[in-house]
């Protein structure tokens, strides 16, 4: 049996949306008949060769006032509330990985243990990790397949000098596939490569696959509509939620410790904050929900997944090259529900059903599609 190892962001990330991804793809590979499980893999770990690099790219990234301001937000104080921090554990090693944890100078090594790899999904390609060698498979032996799986990058073009490096990092690549529109008319514009577009490994699983790992016990009794935002600074989003919440009688469930930051904004919800929440519990909360608002591109997956009314704004307002609006963007063009992203901070929110009846066409067709893709991708 061709035995795969997956690099994402797995090994101790705190972030609900990678974990539960981290979870799918190999959950669905294995359903296809392949041994398949993540490399612990340390992506916080930089090379001391490759330091010198990755100093270039930030100098490059920001002016010199810009950095001032991203190293004072990296100082700040962060919570690790000790339930949540327990919960993304335990859930991060019911994902099948492999136990030894690599570095990068170590995963030359994993060619002994695997016949091909998956590059993704999530945010792999941002230029942070351009100094690794690990999300570009530059590691494996020549014999090896090396594929990416619904790569996304943070941004809709890098910076010239970044945009040189991801040129050649891409050329090790033997199937690449992307979550974004953008990103794919990116690569083949700078580059001879293809690039197909895929559905995010946790559409592949069905709402009846995900809820079986689901702790419904979080669930309040009295309805809600329940608000995941990543995004720290922006209020506007969450006076929106909270008079719906208002008007509609609805209690509001939030999450006020998502990755183990305080959201300085999350003051103007004054709902429910809950931080006995990991993955098996963001599951349920979505499932449970009137309604969901979300910056998170998982949050609107999860939502289109299940069903669910949603409406989804940008992060902290942005929407430049330097934003991650292209994903939530793409996806919403994709299943025909642009109507869901909210952009007007005057808007005003009612409550409005969705039809999922071609969205659910739509998703099946998209699915049937990625699979096939994987299929032929990994084959010899």
């Amino acid at each position: 049996m061709k035995k795969i190892g997956i690099l994402t962001q797995y090994l101790h990330s705190k972030n609900i949306g990678g974990l539960l991804q981290a979870y799918a793809l190999p959950r669905f590979l294995n359903s296809l008949g392949y041994k398949v499980e993540q490399v612990t893999f340390d992506f916080n770990h930089i090379p001391a060769c490759n330091k010198w690099q990755q100093f270039r790219l930030l100098w490059a990234k920001f002016t010199l006032n810009k950095l001032k301001n991203k190293l004072t937000h990296l100082s700040e104080k962060k919570i690790f509330p000790p339930v949540q921090n327990s919960l993304l554990e335990i859930f991060e090693q019911e994902i099948p990985h492999s136990t030894h944890i690599y570095t990068s100078n170590e995963l030359i090594n994993a060619n002994q243990n695997y016949n091909a790899f998956v590059i993704g999904s999530d945010q792999v390609w941002c230029d942070a990790f351009f100094p690794l060698s690990a999300f570009w498979g530059e590691f494996a032996a020549p014999n090896k397949k090396v594929i990416s799986y619904a790569a996304s990058s943070s941004v809709k073009q890098f910076i010239p000098y970044a945009e040189k490096i991801f040129i050649k990092k891409l050329q090790r690549l033997d199937a690449i596939s992307v979550r974004e529109n953008t990103l794919k008319y990116y690569i083949e514009r700078i580059t001879d490569k293809k690039a197909d577009v895929v559905l995010d490994p946790t559409f592949l699983l069905s709402k009846q696959e995900w809820l079986k790992i689901a702790n419904p016990a979080v669930v309040p009794n009295p309805k809600y509509i329940f608000c995941y935002f990543l995004g720290a600074k922006s209020a506007w989003q969450r006076k929106a939620a909270r008079a719906y919440a208002d008007k509609y009688g609805y209690e509001l469930v939030h999450l006020p410790y998502i990755m183990q930051n305080i959201r300085t904004a999350d003051i103007y919800l004054k709902g429910q904050g809950r931080y006995d929440v990991g993955p098996r519990e963001f599951i349920s909360l979505i499932n449970g929900a009137e309604c969901v608002f979300t910056d998170s591109f998982h949050g609107m997956a999860f939502s289109i997944n299940f069903n669910k009314d949603f409406y989804v704004f940008n992060r902290d307002d942005k929407d430049d090259i330097n934003s991650m609006t292209s994903r939530i963007t793409d996806t919403l063009a994709m299943f025909g529900l642009t109507d869901r992203h909210i952009t007007d901070k005057n808007a005003v929110l009612e409550s409005k059903t969705i039809d999922y009846t071609d969205t659910n066409k739509i998703l099946n067709q998209k699915k049937e599609f990625s699979a096939n893709w994987l299929l032929n991708a990994l084959k010899d």
